[in-house]
């Protein structure tokens, strides 16, 4: 055989592969975008890094979680009492932000230098 009806033949088989491939129908059936599930909003979070409170927002009433990141006990302590806890060293715990609008501070008994605020909206 030649090399130029082979080089042909290596074309029309390669073409025919190509045209072949482009006309396979897709047998999966059209997909419709997801309509996207109404979501509450994230949980409010307070971390404490580096002996630093993380600034913090939540509504009125809301569970408030906070993860201490640093290898000592902490607490958030409000000044005018409306909230308390403790949190170990590496751990979590929870709170309950009041029910009343406002800006509330708050200190680490444990180390008085740490303090933050509470925005409650």
């Amino acid at each position: 055989m030649s090399t130029r009806l082979t080089a042909s033949l290596v074309v029309c088989v390669a073409s025919a592969a190509f045209t072949a491939a482009a006309l396979i129908v897709n047998p999966e059936p059209a997909r419709t975008p997801a309509v996207a599930a109404a979501t509450s909003p994230a949980a409010p979070r307070l971390a404490i890094q580096d002996f630093a409170f993380s600034a913090i927002t939540a509504s009125p009433g809301a569970t408030v979680t906070v993860d201490n990141l640093d290898g000592e006990p902490h607490t958030v302590t409000a000044a005018d009492g409306s909230f308390s806890q403790g949190i170990d060293a590496g751990g979590s715990a929870s709170f309950t932000a009041p029910s009343t609008p406002g800006t509330y501070s708050f200190i680490c008994e444990i180390h008085p230098s740490m303090r933050g605020q509470l925005v409650v909206a």
